[in-house]
């Protein structure tokens, strides 16, 4: 495969230890849509968003762990702002990053999510 087949990350399958915990972070709060509910390929209930993140439970252990995940978004001051508001844990408040204005939030299995503006300061 030549360097150039790449295309970047196409979706992640997120093991959860509480998939409507984990529905009501990335669907409720963060605002992603249901492309389609249904069962992984072993039988475990599975939720794929159209923004590419896949929700699954009840596997057999848990997997290597995951320094963040890092989604492009915009309004990140007020995403903090409700984050404070409604008890979401915030790793990192609102500040410049690598990539833009970025803030870190907790799922609620604690991964790190990174939120970020390019266009944002």
């Amino acid at each position: 495969m030549s360097p150039d087949n790449g295309r970047g990350v196409h979706h992640l399958l997120l093991q959860t230890t509480d998939l409507q915990a984990a529905e009501r972070f990335y669907l409720d709060f963060l605002g992603f849509t249901v492309k389609n509910r249904g069962e992984f390929t072993d039988g475990r209930p599975l939720t794929v968003t159209n923004e590419g993140l896949g929700l699954t439970s009840d596997g057999p252990g848990t997997a290597g762990a995951v320094e963040h995940i890092a989604f492009q978004f915009s309004d990140i001051r007020e995403i903090a702002r409700r984050a404070h508001e409604e008890g979401v844990t915030v790793y990192k408040d609102v500040g410049p990053g690598v990539y833009g204005l970025t803030v870190y939030l907790g799922d609620p299995d604690g991964n790190r999510i990174e939120l970020f503006a390019e266009d944002e300061s």
